[in-house]
């Protein structure tokens, strides 16, 4: 899990199994960004294989708290597993989902 800082939007890059000890690390890389008043996020999951149940908490819970302060949370997904998971979950609905950064990025404008 790595952040990189762009000028107005903030990436953080997903890998691999996101568990309940990544969960955590994210939830603290999404206050920490909040904290800063960097409150454009694009969270590539490009790379993940997996998603548990408390990091989709995290994204829905922080998505949230980023809208009060007229921010976003931008999803970026290829996996067609993890797809259907937005899917089943209706967050497909909450967040906006892009294939590439780019797309990503011009979605904030």
């Amino acid at each position: 899990m790595k952040l990189i800082s762009n000028d107005d939007i903030d990436i953080i890059v997903l890998d691999g199994r996101i568990d309940q000890d990544a969960s955590a690390e994210l939830e603290t890389m999404l206050e920490s960004c909040i904290k800063k008043g960097r409150i454009n996020i694009c969270i590539d999951m490009i790379n993940v294989k997996h998603l548990c149940s408390s990091a989709l908490g995290v994204l829905v819970a922080k998505k949230r708290k980023i809208k009060d302060r007229e921010g976003d949370i931008k999803l970026v997904i290829i996996d067609d597993n993890l797809m259907k998971l937005f899917q089943t979950t209706m967050l497909d609905r909450v967040f906006e989902i892009f294939e590439s950064q780019r797309e990503c990025f011009s979605a904030f404008d």
